[in-house]
């Protein structure tokens, strides 16, 4: 197959360069548990009260059956880190639709209460069945 022009290949976005986020990744936001009924427009309108707002990236399932639905959270970017900051710290808990905003940088690791790191699960099952080798206590 001599594949389509225009050069767009498919892939994890790791590994596609021109689906990596573009910008300041200090001044990018991860806002999410965003309601269905939220609607692009109401992201945009929400976070366009804080100044310097750059690009809003509102996040749709693009295959399979929910195709066309919201994945329920978004990106959005201000012009600096500090505006950024200034709209994380009134947003993050804000409750929009019935359910609380959780806004972070889009770049943080976050782990939820009740998730654990995928290494501290496998050191905890290899330990508990004496698989941990000589640095296990039990």
């Amino acid at each position: 197959r001599g594949g389509g022009g225009g050069g767009f290949r498919r892939g994890p976005i790791g590994t596609n360069p021109s689906l990596r986020p573009q910008g300041n990744p200090d001044a990018r936001l991860y806002v999410g548990n965003l309601d269905k009924r939220v609607s692009e427009g109401n992201v945009l309108k929400m976070c366009a009260q804080f100044e310097g707002l750059k690009r809003c990236e509102y996040v749709w399932h693009t295959q399979g059956p929910l195709r066309g639905q919201p994945r329920g959270f978004a990106f959005v970017e201000y012009d600096t880190p500090e505006q950024a900051a200034k709209a994380q710290e009134a947003l993050n808990g804000k409750t929009v639709g019935g359910r609380p905003l959780v806004v972070h940088l889009a770049a943080d690791k976050v782990h939820l209460k009740n998730e654990a790191p995928v290494e501290a699960l496998m050191r905890d099952r290899l330990s508990s069945t004496g698989v941990g080798g000589a640095g296990s206590s039990s």
